[in-house]
């Protein structure tokens, strides 16, 4: 036999109220003040590191355009154009035949326009094009190692 048995007549437990979200204490504060900056920062830095890739990546489209062939001379005025938009105006318009050949072997890590400077002259200035593919690969090569600048090569 089970017998009932009543429980006992027990009060219900006062809870105290729950604990507003707000005011935040000061540690959720830092933290969202961290969150806002730290994303304010990234923003800051996507969009200088666009800035400065713009123009290579501009340079770059041209030189690997597939439509048009590329000539030895124009490659090599799309490379000044580049050049011109990271080092310094001044310099670089003063800059022709080997003195050019030169600045942008010193960009480079493996320099290939001093040594190549008599094909150079011989596919700008006259009707040969048996290496013009490999002329415009330098160009590429150039565009592609040594822009943006790395620190203490802006001269």
């Amino acid at each position: 036999m089970t017998t009932n048995t009543h429980p006992l007549p027990l009060e219900p437990s006062l809870l105290p109220p729950t604990p507003s979200w707000l005011p935040l204490s000061w540690g959720w504060w830092f933290i969202i003040a961290f969150i806002l900056l730290s994303l304010a920062g990234l923003v800051v830095f996507i969009r200088w590191r666009h800035r400065r890739y713009r123009a290579k990546k501009a340079a770059l489209a041209l030189l690997y355009r597939p439509t048009a062939p590329l000539t030895p001379s124009s490659a090599l005025e799309i490379l000044r154009q580049a050049a011109l938009s990271y080092f310094d105006r001044q310099t670089i318009a003063k800059l022709s035949g080997t003195q050019w050949y030169q600045f942008l072997d010193q960009q480079m890590k493996t320099p290939c326009f001093v040594e190549r400077q008599s094909a150079w002259q011989k596919a700008l200035y006259q009707d040969v094009h048996q290496d013009n593919q490999t002329l415009i690969d330098d160009c590429c090569l150039w565009v592609e190692q040594a822009l943006p600048p790395k620190r203490g090569h802006h001269e």
